[in-house]
Parts: structure tokens; sequence; C-alpha cells
């Protein structure tokens, strides 16, 4: 079963509603678990698991009285921001980039900007890639053998790792500019596309959770 790309940015947007909302631990995990069954109906198993059982592990901690300040505060945030986070989680996980751009598509939104959007998809996993290639390259040199040494050593983490990364990445976002503007992102006239996609039961249940979330907070 596949949800719209739509049907998932909705979600994300109704959820980030719902972080300026007065909601209670109860209609957080209300919400928690619409998400978590989107995810089973996805084939997510394990992303069901860490919304629901994650959650719980957070709220737990931050009902402790004897923990630190700092991790209370940091518990307190994370499970308030934990709903948000996890659609986002969803739609990452299961949206591949060209779903996402020909769903954003159909809502007529500038090809300038789906362009941006295109290159950022497929520029963030180069990020970690790039990182290990560094970092293996170091540690053949002798250099940041052992993990903690980028805390000891933070002027020579600057200067072996985040100097070349900032190269690297600007030639890689310059390959993928020419190889989106090449498979014609930007051109003026709408393009042609292979993959048809239409709303389904799934995507109308998810608005039909959602409207009824509103309905039982505002009854």
């Amino acid at each position: 079963m596949r949800f719209d790309a739509r049907s998932k940015i909705l979600l994300v947007i109704f959820a980030g509603v719902t972080y300026g909302m007065h909601v209670t631990a109860l209609e957080r995990g209300y919400l928690l678990v619409g998400i978590a069954i989107c995810g089973l109906l996805e084939g997510r198993i394990k992303m069901a698991l860490v919304t629901l059982l994650g959650y719980l592990a957070v709220y737990q901690m931050s009902q402790v009285a004897m923990l630190p300040m700092w991790l209370f505060r940091f518990t307190f945030m994370l499970s308030h921001i934990w709903v948000p986070l996890m659609a986002g989680h969803f739609l990452l996980l299961t949206t591949s980039a060209y779903e996402l751009i020909h769903g954003l598509r159909k809502w007529y939104l500038p090809e300038s900007f789906l362009l941006t959007l295109g290159v950022m998809f497929r520029f963030l996993p180069l990020i970690k890639k790039e990182v290990r290639v560094i970092q293996t390259s170091l540690k053949t040199r002798g250099i940041f053998l052992r993990k903690y040494d980028f805390f000891l050593q933070p002027h020579r983490y600057i200067e072996y790792v985040l100097v070349p990364l900032m190269m690297s990445l600007l030639r890689s976002v310059q390959d993928l500019t020419i190889a989106t503007l090449t498979k014609g992102l930007a051109v003026t006239k709408r393009p042609s596309e292979f993959v048809l996609s239409h709303w389904t039961w799934l995507d109308w249940s998810v608005c039909a959770w959602c409207l009824s979330f509103l309905i039982l907070k505002f009854k």
C-alpha cells in the first residue's frame, strides 16, 4: 500500500500545527498511533515501533524528578516535538525525491522551487557519504584514529574534516544542479512524467483521521 506524497505533506503540516496547540499526552499518543499505523501500511514496521516506543521512553524520562536539569529539559522538549518529528520521518523514509516533486507539481508550485528541492534531496545523503570518505582517508594517514579525538582537537577537526567537506560538497552541488537541469526540471513547459498518481482511500483516511482529532480536540 502506498500513500500519495501530497497526503504525507499534509500530514507533516498538520503535525506542525498541533505542535502549536496545547496537546495532552493522551492526545499526542492518539496522533502517534495514527502515524505508526501509516508506517505499518507502508510496510515500515521498525518505524512504527520507533514512533510508539520512542515516545514512551522519552515521556517516561521526562517524568523522572531526579534527572539533571539539562536532561529533563531535553526530554521534555523532545516529547513535545515527537509528533512533527515522526511525521517528517515518515515522509522522508517512504517518499523518493521524484515522488515528492511529482506531488508538489500537481499543486502548481514554481519549477524553480522544485529544482531547488530536487537538488537538496539529492544533496543531503551525500553529506554522510563524504564524511565517511574523509574519515577513512584521515585514519589511513594516522589522524583521528579515536572517536573522541574530534573533541580533544577541534581546531584540527575544522582543518582536516570541515574544510575538505565543504569543498567536496560544493563540487557535488554543482554536479547535481547540472544533472537536474539536464533532466529538464527547469524547463518552462510542463514536463512529461512517467508516473501517474492519484488519491486513494488511504489518502482520504489520513485527512479523516486529522479531522477526527480536531473534532475531538474542540468539541
